[in-house]
């Protein structure tokens, strides 16, 4: 269970050191709960004065700072505490609100954020590719971003992944250059070795209580020949295992917001603002200067004297150079904007993992409760398609909920309310789609045509993993938690197949590419994350990614943002 009673001292922490929580009502409550005990003497008052720091830094706000810091996700909030550890005077700019909130911080909650107040409930255009259906795209939009509403999946990719990233151009981005970034972030509960790191900021674990159906799935991956590992990271290669997972010792969710920037808010040069949009970049010639932002008092302008750092996401970083005039030349004059460098590539490169909802099961008997302090996801697959595929490109994600698309609900029925999903995931997908406005009204959302099994190649691989989910559900590792199959729960012959992947599709939500880093004429970011033909500004999250790392994509944002953070200031 989560330490519910450190888990309440730890937010009423949270509270006072982002100035939101007066001391006087910090004391009430930290009585009223119990947890004044909890608390130490040191901690109180470095949280006390972090939030006075911030209530005064947000009553006077200045007209520039060294760096703006565009979003504060998982690369946001590590770049903005670094550039203020070494004392650069720092504005992180957020467009959602506060992440102190139990639906945040309680791991077996997570779920409950997609679609709701927390997520910016953007979807896809319209596909046939997915039959005709509007792909919800799940990201954050409260502090801490995707690390504040995902399920906490902590994956690296394959060294592959950024290997190739080197041979596209970036330069100092291949797998020997990323695993001292991974080892310096993490706090792995195995300890440090020659793969995972000990100590660092963000603690990660895999599940200590599991849930029955987390072991039957490692047992049935066994009995498939699938090499089971004991950690799916040290290093990532074709095996199943209980996932790794940014979850606190407390069993609470080590968000970046939490793991990163609350630690640096007691820092005067650093100002955490809430609530803000950002409208434009601003420009003097082919340098950006500064930024629009929209708050509860209108828009008011802010400069940058160094640089200004986006890190808004995969797709919002691309909204936010396009509305300024940083995109197609011909795309913005047609929509009313004025063009500030023709870099033909934003906006295009978006990838994503498909996500199936979902190979259903009926469990035998009372379904056991979902432990608060993981995430449902705990274990999981990462396999080859075929056999003639070089590497594994297709994951088997346990999930212990049951739910299916609206589509596959009216075709097979609802899910069983005792029920789990086996997952397919495409995890290297060839698919790729662009993100467009439409419009120069900066609160319009835009348009993705996000690509979703639009290759032959991705819905072949994705069909052959349908069925080597149906075929880990059949075996004896499961008897013991598995009643029947449900959904599909009938034989289908290939057509049928492909329609349940299109019907089934949804996204993993791990946004990705729409500002890609290389040398090429569709690349927008350098290999230090400068935006090509622009001085004063850089990229430095998601984004920037050439092609999609295999597997969820928060790690390698962090580490994005960490080593950002070391080429600004010069340390890498």
């Amino acid at each position: 269970m989560i330490e519910a009673r450190a888990e309440a001292a730890q937010h009423l922490l949270d509270r006072m050191a982002r100035g939101t929580l007066g001391r006087r009502d910090f004391l009430k409550l930290t009585a009223a709960m119990g947890v004044a005990a909890l608390l130490g003497p040191e901690q109180t008052e470095q949280a006390w004065a972090a939030g006075q720091t911030q209530l005064a830094n947000r009553q006077t706000l200045k007209d520039s700072y060294d760096y703006v810091v565009v979003g504060a996700g998982a690369a946001g909030c590590i770049v903005a505490a670094r550039l203020a550890d070494a004392g650069a005077e720092v504005l992180l700019v957020e467009s959602g609100g506060s992440d102190d909130l139990p639906q945040v911080t309680t791991p077996g909650l997570w779920f409950t954020n997609i679609g709701g107040p927390l997520d910016w409930k953007f979807r896809a255009a319209p596909s046939r590719d997915v039959n005709g259906r509007a792909v919800p795209i799940a990201m954050g939009r409260v502090l801490g971003g995707g690390t504040s509403i995902n399920a906490m999946l902590w994956v690296r990719g394959l060294a592959q992944d950024y290997d190739d990233w080197a041979r596209q151009g970036g330069d100092g981005w291949g797998f020997s250059d990323v695993l001292p970034v991974f080892r310096e972030i993490e706090d792995w509960e195995g300890g440090a070795n020659a793969w995972r790191g000990a100590g660092g900021p963000l603690h990660i674990r895999t599940a200590h209580t599991p849930h029955p159906s987390a072991p039957a799935f490692i047992e049935a991956a066994r009995q498939m020949d699938i090499p089971i590992l004991d950690d799916m990271n040290g290093p990532m290669r074709t095996g199943a295992g209980y996932v790794n997972m940014s979850i606190n010792r407390d069993g609470s969710r080590a968000s970046a917001a939490r793991a990163f920037l609350r630690p640096a808010l007691g820092h005067a040069n650093l100002t955490l603002l809430l609530d803000t949009d950002a409208v434009r970049l601003l420009f003097t010639g082919s340098r950006c200067t500064g930024i629009a932002l929209h708050g509860a008092d209108g828009i008011r302008s802010v400069a940058a004297r160094r640089e200004i750092i986006v890190t808004a996401g995969g797709i919002a970083s691309a909204k936010l150079l396009l509305q300024s005039g940083i995109g197609d030349a011909d795309d913005a004059r047609r929509l009313g904007i004025a063009p500030i460098v023709n870099l033909k590539g934003v906006g295009h490169n978006f990838q994503d993992h498909p996500l199936l909802f979902g190979v259903t099961l009926r469990y035998k008997g009372k379904f056991p409760p979902r432990s608060m302090t993981s995430d449902a996801v705990e274990a999981a697959a990462l396999v080859h398609s075929d056999a003639g595929v070089r590497s594994p490109d297709v994951m088997m994600v346990l999930q212990q909920v049951s739910v299916v698309t609206p589509e596959i609900r009216a075709a097979f029925g609802a899910p069983p309310e005792n029920g789990f999903v086996i997952s397919p995931a495409l995890v290297r997908p060839t698919s790729r789609g662009r993100y467009q406005l439409t419009s120069a009204d900066w609160r319009q959302p835009g348009r993705l045509d996000a690509g979703f099994l639009s290759t032959r190649h991705d819905l072949d691989a994705t069909v052959r993993c349908i069925d080597l989910c149906r075929d880990l559900a059949r075996q004896h590792g499961f008897d013991s938690v598995r009643e029947a199959e449900v959904i599909p729960g009938r034989s289908l012959d290939q057509a049928a197949l492909r329609d349940f992947a299109r019907n089934a599709t949804i996204s993993f939500g791990h946004p990705v590419g729409t500002c890609k880093m290389g040398t090429d004429d569709m690349a927008v970011v350098d290999s230090t994350l400068r935006v090509h033909g622009v001085e004063g500004l850089r990229v430095c999250d998601s984004s920037i990614m050439p092609s999609i790392v295999t597997g969820p994509t928060s790690a390698a944002s962090h580490m994005i943002g960490a080593k950002a953070a070391q080429m600004i200031l010069g340390t890498a």
